[in-house]
């Protein structure tokens, strides 16, 4: 047995994907394109939905771990970005399947992993308690995941303009509607 089973199974099952409906994706259909048993694929995951989580948490903590490495906040948004434009196709398929709210709930810690790590790197602090703090989190990691699958798939998207307002929000710069 190969020593990365894991990552061949979320591989086969990422092209499985792409080609077809996710919804249908069934074990039995899985560990035949993957010419495995079914005793292997239950060594590694529980169901299909254990393989989905586990696919996305691994491409989320890549596309985090490539954005902390950035120089700059406008780096790390263009790293968000320039992914969700390269894999939209892929996201609009999770999207669109009944695993939706999951996916979107991975999607969303990730972000805050991200947004996290760059708040504790910022040198002014952001006033208030741990409440205040985990909501603001929240809310930017929410609607950057938003936005991010809102625009990425426009033909015309401008990435360094939307970079530029992205970065405006979450550097507190376009922070009020009153001020618009």
């Amino acid at each position: 047995m190969p020593a990365n089973m894991k990552g061949i199974i979320a591989d086969t099952f990422s092209r499985m994907v792409q080609h077809g409906n996710i919804d249908k994706i069934t074990v039995k259909a899985l560990i035949e394109e993957c010419h495995i048993s079914r005793q292997t694929f239950y060594y590694h995951f529980q169901d299909i939905m254990d393989v989905l989580e586990w696919s996305v948490q691994q491409m989320t903590q890549h596309l985090v771990e490539e954005s902390l490495k950035a120089a700059d906040m406008r780096s790390a948004l263009q790293v968000f970005i320039s992914f969700s434009v390269e894999h939209f196709p892929m996201l609009q398929k999770l999207m669109d399947s009944q695993r939706r709210a999951q996916i979107e709930q991975i999607m969303i810690d990730a972000v805050s992993a991200y947004l996290a790590g760059i708040a504790k790197n910022q040198p002014r602090t952001i006033s208030g308690n741990y409440m205040d703090l985990e909501i603001l989190l929240r809310y930017n990691a929410c609607g950057l995941v938003g936005v991010l699958l809102a625009y990425g798939g426009k033909a015309n998207l401008d990435q360094d303009r939307l970079t530029l307002q992205l970065e405006k929000i979450l550097s507190g710069e376009l922070a009020s509607w009153n001020e618009a």
